[in-house]
């Protein structure tokens, strides 16, 4: 992607980006991602529709089985047909397997992070967290930003009658404590994401913030609004209360927006279609995601999570029956539908879909060791080493599998892939260039990621 407006290299800025941290870039390197951005072919900017399969799901139980592996570790299920050859999905996935030519599979996603926390922040952000002690990992306002932040900065939507980059349905949380990765971290309050703390499947579900407060009359919003431009005259010469001020503006614009407001009315629907998504949190969720997108947000995170934010995917116990009865049927219900409704509403060409969780399993079944809750002898436990992820729509080239695991789904044999990487990877398939520099709120320059996007992957 061209980048067409230069950055004012003030002195204080080129101070910045001589001591720059993580992602801050040197004098070179700043140089170098400027012509580099400006050499780079523009593309219509995508939204992103990310799918967290918050606990972690496992690899050799869902898209990169082993029927010929022991079964102490290809476990009780069996593989479908493969809808594209070297293809082996789980047999509790058939809608799913259905779409297998128009999305593709990454096989060979690893790390070293081993908790929920640091592997969701890395996840998240694309960077690492630097710890995998979850006591740590508190969000702070220089953290690395979120990925929907990062794509709302360097490609802010043209047409947007509700919030660029929303998170539902919890703020998402491990050992007590909410993780980072979930916020704008340096780049400022006005880029964080609208978070939905309330259950999509409820009937009761409203978004809190998008009605009016009391008896406020629109008439009387507006001379607010009007107000507010108008006072704190020191927030031309303050970059932090610019971007608050930024923020209150953004928020009363969209109370103003009756359009913007009715994108969250889920009641708006026919029963036919809330049911095809499934009745459930993430379902109608993912039905929420398809509303926003279509209203003009950039970024929509929808997490398969428990009601108070944790972890659904976490299968230390019972992994076969958890997956078997209630998370591989919801997910395969809930991908098919959102797939078969962005295709009809011309959507899927202009939406990346990634689904994906914060690590994999460990490959053999009941194995321990990979932290402390470890595994009983129907579990799996956390594994970061080899896990998939799978991308669809955009600039997405279809139909690929990338990277092969070994024989048992434990170690990357080809091609492995790292979250910095991949993070780069969804950046190029939404048409933003993911070396485009942006300016953090103290104005520093900043690259969008220090990954290379996968080639393979992505339409030429």
């Amino acid at each position: 992607m061209r980048y067409d407006q230069r950055l004012e290299f003030t002195r204080r800025q080129f101070f910045h980006v001589s001591i720059a941290g993580p992602l801050g870039l040197s004098l070179g390197q700043f140089l170098q991602a400027e012509a580099q951005a400006r050499l780079n072919s523009r593309r219509t900017p995508k939204s992103l529709i990310f799918l967290f399969l918050y606990g972690g799901p496992s690899q050799i139980d869902t898209w990169d089985m082993k029927p010929d592996a022991p079964v102490e570790y290809r476990g009780e299920f069996k593989p479908l047909s493969p809808p594209v050859p070297g293809l082996y999905m789980c047999e509790y996935l058939p809608k799913m397997a259905s779409w297998a030519k128009r999305f593709s599979v990454i096989r060979t996603l690893h790390h070293n992070n081993r908790n929920h926390q640091p592997a969701g922040c890395r996840l998240f952000t694309g960077v690492d967290p630097g710890s995998d002690n979850a006591g740590q990992l508190a969000p702070k306002p220089n953290d690395p930003p979120a990925l929907g932040s990062l794509a709302v900065k360097a490609a802010p939507p043209k047409r947007a009658l509700v919030p660029p980059f929303v998170m539902l349905p919890a703020r998402l949380h491990d050992q007590g404590s909410a993780f980072k990765g979930q916020h704008a971290g340096w780049l400022g309050p006005a880029y964080d994401p609208l978070l939905i703390e309330q259950d999509p499947a409820s009937p009761n579900f409203r978004v809190e913030g998008f009605s009016l407060p009391g008896q406020l009359t629109l008439q009387q919003l507006e001379r607010r609004r009007q107000l507010l431009e108008n006072l704190d005259p020191l927030a031309a010469s303050d970059p932090h209360r610019a971007a608050l001020r930024q923020f209150q503006k953004q928020a009363l614009d969209l109370l103003l927006s009756s359009q913007g407001r009715s994108a969250f009315d889920l009641q708006a629907e026919p029963d036919k279609l809330r049911d095809r998504y499934g009745r459930n949190r993430f379902g109608q969720g993912c039905l929420l995601a398809r509303r926003l997108i279509e209203a003009g947000a950039r970024v929509v995170t929808v997490s398969d999570c428990t009601a108070n934010g944790h972890h659904e995917w976490d299968t230390h116990q019972n992994n076969f029956k958890r997956l078997r009865e209630v998370l591989l049927p919801r997910l395969d219900q809930a991908f098919n539908a959102l797939m078969e409704d962005l295709e009809s509403r011309g959507l899927l060409e202009e939406t990346v879909v990634y689904v994906g969780g914060e690590f994999g399993r460990t490959p053999r079944v009941g194995q321990a060791g990979f932290s402390g809750a470890g595994a009983s002898k129907d579990g799996r436990d956390h594994y970061p080493n080899c896990f998939p992820g799978i991308l669809a729509g955009g600039y997405v080239r279809p139909g690929v599998l990338h990277g092969e695991s070994d024989r048992k789904a434990a170690y990357p044999a080809k091609d492995p892939v790292s979250i910095e990487d991949l993070a780069a990877t969804i950046f190029a398939a939404m048409g933003i260039d993911p070396h485009t520099t942006v300016t953090s709120l103290d104005g520093r320059p900043m690259l969008l990621s220090h990954g290379h996007p996968i080639a393979a992957l992505l339409k030429s």
